[in-house]
């Protein structure tokens, strides 16, 4: 959308735009440059007015739309001179697109040739790739800790003819043996201390 100056006309583009989503069935995007904002903070350098944030408002709350939070810079759009900015532009999406897409955000970019930074819609999967394997050195004051290491590995095959590969994959054994043992060593010495609390408790 591109929204008009005077409250009046954007009045009407907000009821045509519902009129539009009301008869859509499916999920919805508006974007563009909406000439309001929201709240005060979103405006610097030039008059807030309040009536006609709340008419944009609730334009966005009566037709269900969300709000994409924006990152990047804070003000879309910014006067020649750098004494006004505000934030113009944004994107509008049902709700039920962050089923689908729940990483969704607003990028504002750079400002180039126009007065109006670009905004892109865009979803940011952060994958920081498996668990790293831990092993810590009080591990090998555990009871039975070298029969623990040397019976897996003795015992684990593997037909690889790549050797590089089998000492990768019983260094992958070797990692849920150990795990499963230090579970099972935790887990009999929380009962001890358990039991031992108890009995001080009784005295």
């Amino acid at each position: 959308v591109y929204a008009p100056q005077r409250l009046t006309c954007k009045r009407l583009l907000w009821d045509y735009v519902s009129t539009l989503i009301d008869r859509w069935n499916g999920e919805v995007v508006v974007l563009g440059d909406f000439n309001e904002v929201r709240v005060k903070e979103e405006r610097r350098g030039s008059c807030f007015n309040p009536t006609s944030a709340r008419a944009f408002d609730q334009f966005i709350t009566s037709s269900g739309l969300v709000d994409v939070k924006m990152e990047g810079y804070e003000f879309t759009w910014i006067h020649p001179s750098g004494s006004k900015m505000s934030k113009l532009d944004r994107f509008l999406v049902f709700e039920g697109i962050y089923s689908v897409f729940p990483s969704i955000t607003a990028m504002c970019l750079d400002k180039h040739l126009s007065d109006h930074r670009p905004i892109v819609l865009r979803e940011v999967q952060a994958d920081f790739g498996p668990i790293p394997f831990r092993f810590y050195h009080s591990w090998f004051s555990l009871k039975g800790f070298d029969d623990m290491v040397e019976q897996p590995w003795g015992s684990s095959l593997h037909c690889d003819s790549n050797k590089m590969i089998r000492f990768k994959k019983k260094l992958q054994d070797f990692k849920i043996k150990i795990h499963s043992w230090v579970r099972d060593k935790k887990s009999c010495i929380n009962s001890d201390k358990d039991l031992i609390t108890n009995e001080l408790a009784d005295i």
